[in-house]
């Protein structure tokens, strides 16, 4: 009874102490010092008028920062820190090398931190071109495919149809078109749509104006249609006295894209009927049917042919 009186007896005294001790062991963990480290933007100044890198130069570096626990916490609150490399020096045709250190490093004034070290990169080798514009034509590209039944119908087309690159001379002079970013098709039913950026590929540091083109592509389903009356080319050897095919018109079924299919008429349907090498005589031959690229023969009505040679 005794024990458990001592236990229950000045509780809230127990806690508040409890609270008191972790509040005190957070604040003297807040105020040891610690390195951590960060990713901070990296900029070029000074370049001069006219020049520019050849390749892209790194976005961002890797540096150790020191400092209390609770100022690199907030350290965002003052504002961002970044690096910055002074390109006064750069000219054409050179490389410029750049040993990066502290002194490249700004931070928020009232941080109350510093920079332990650079951890990547340590240098840079910024190779320098002169600056150069050309204006090229762009290259739509597609990717994916419509639904069965459905076609890409003929090429996609951008707005605007060119567009001026900047950048370093040894490689704008020898661009002759730009990509746009690709344009997915799959599972597209009508004509597709949007916006999209040119696409570099290659490390080079190349911009474009505008930067963006508008990608356009029609899609088109498949239609079946019956062409009628389409008549027969018959070929056979010379020599005979009576040469007949019966009959002499064919219908043929067709399927394709609308703007094929719907416009196909007999002289746009090749229908032959192949006798040559035959003896005289009665025969039954199967036409060779040509219809124009893009359209699939489905049926034709009849599909044979009866030759009389005499």
């Amino acid at each position: 009874m005794n024990l458990r009186m001592s236990i229950v007896n000045n509780i809230n005294l127990k806690v508040a102490a409890v609270i008191i001790a972790v509040v005190l062991y957070t604040f003297a963990k807040g105020e040891q010092t610690a390195d951590r480290h960060f990713s901070i933007p990296l900029i070029l100044r000074n370049v001069p008028e006219g020049l520019t890198p050849v390749t892209h130069v790194p976005e961002s570096i890797e540096v150790v920062l020191t400092g209390d626990n609770k100022d690199l916490v907030r350290l965002g609150l003052w504002g961002e820190p970044y690096a910055a490399v002074d390109m006064v020096d750069a000219a054409a045709d050179r490389v410029l090398r750049v040993g990066l250190s502290a002194a490249n490093v700004f931070l928020p004034r009232d941080s109350g931190v510093s920079v332990a070290g650079i951890h990547d990169p340590k240098t840079l080798d910024i190779e320098i071109d002169r600056k150069v514009e050309k204006k090229v034509p762009v290259i739509p590209v597609i990717e994916g495919s419509p639904p069965d039944g459905y076609y890409v119908l003929g090429s996609p087309t951008s707005v605007p149809d060119s567009v001026t690159i900047h950048g370093p001379e040894r490689v704008v002079r020898n661009l002759d078109a730009v990509p746009a970013e690709p344009l997915s098709v799959a599972g597209r039913r009508r004509r597709v749509e949007a916006g999209r950026a040119i696409d570099f590929d290659e490390p080079w540091e190349l911009h474009s104006v505008p930067r963006e083109v508008r990608v356009t592509i029609d899609i088109e389903g498949t239609e079946v249609v019956t062409v009628p009356d389409v008549p027969i080319e018959l070929e056979h050897e010379p020599g005979f006295d009576s040469v007949t095919v019966a009959p002499t018109i064919i219908q043929v079924q067709v399927a394709g894209p609308a703007h094929l299919v719907q416009e196909l008429t007999p002289e746009y349907v090749t229908v032959r009927v192949d006798a040559r090498g035959l003896p005289r005589g009665i025969h039954e031959l199967v036409p060779e049917v040509e219809v124009p690229e893009g359209v699939e023969i489905l049926h034709t009505t009849p599909t044979r042919f009866t030759v009389t040679l005499e």
